[in-house]
């Protein structure tokens, strides 16, 4: 009974996520938060420079280059992560 609840509620959470994440894209305009140049779309960010690695989930940023019909770039795959204080305990302090 739990885990059927639970997978219910999942599955409702992720109708709502993606409900949220298609309204945010309707409220994306071409030339405010994003650009097309050389049929790749580009994020602007807030300091208005336009970044080629879009902070988007990568079905949102689908979606964007596909509402612009440009080609749809293929997902990437995430080898790895670390966090930031993992990645500063990598390089020793020149403190010593």
């Amino acid at each position: 009974m739990k885990a059927k609840l639970q997978a219910d509620f999942e599955a409702k959470a992720q109708k709502i996520h993606a409900i949220s994440q298609l309204l945010k894209l309707r409220l994306y305009q071409l030339d405010v938060e994003y650009v097309v140049q050389d049929n790749k779309v580009l994020i602007v960010d807030n300091t208005q420079a336009a970044d080629a690695g879009p902070p988007l989930e990568r079905w949102l940023a689908s979606a964007v280059e596909a509402k612009e019909g440009v080609a749809i770039e293929r997902e990437t795959q995430t080898l790895a992560t670390i966090t930031i204080q993992n990645y500063f305990r990598l390089y020793q302090s020149s403190r010593a």
